[in-house]
């Protein structure tokens, strides 16, 4: 969940994605790691990849799993959320994606968002308005 501003960036899954199984819905930016790659170096280079932002990853928001059909087989994905922080909000998106919001947290609930997303939102508005208090 990439933060900047009180915002969190969503982005919309393409229909032209090859391994969409969700296309329409609201998700983050992420993906797959690289062998010998660490989780912080294969998020970095995925947020970068799919929507042009340079990151600082922040505290782990959550750890979910699903098991959704990509390309006709049932896979077992395993999705972390860190809150990461960006001083941009000039979005390069790849053609994973077709559309971006910067959103509030607490404004997203009408969006058709990935399963986990909601409770993932909730837990970045918390964390981003406790830094906010703390810098007042």
């Amino acid at each position: 969940m990439i933060h900047n501003n009180g915002k969190v960036l969503l982005l919309r899954e393409s229909g032209n994605y090859e391994e969409g199984a969700q296309s329409g819905k609201w998700d983050v930016a992420g993906g797959r790691i690289e062998p010998e790659e660490t989780v912080r170096e294969g998020l970095i280079r995925e947020i970068k990849e799919e929507s042009g932002l340079t990151i600082v990853p922040g505290p782990l928001l959550g750890v979910f799993d699903g098991f959704p059909i990509i390309k006709g087989e049932k896979c077992h994905v395993v999705r972390l959320y860190f809150l990461c922080e960006t001083m941009s909000e000039e979005i390069i998106l790849s053609n994973d994606h077709d559309q971006f919001r910067w959103v509030e947290p607490k404004s997203a609930k009408d969006l058709l968002l990935m399963d986990d997303i909601a409770e993932m939102l909730q837990k970045a508005a918390a964390l981003v308005e406790n830094k906010r208090t703390n810098l007042d």
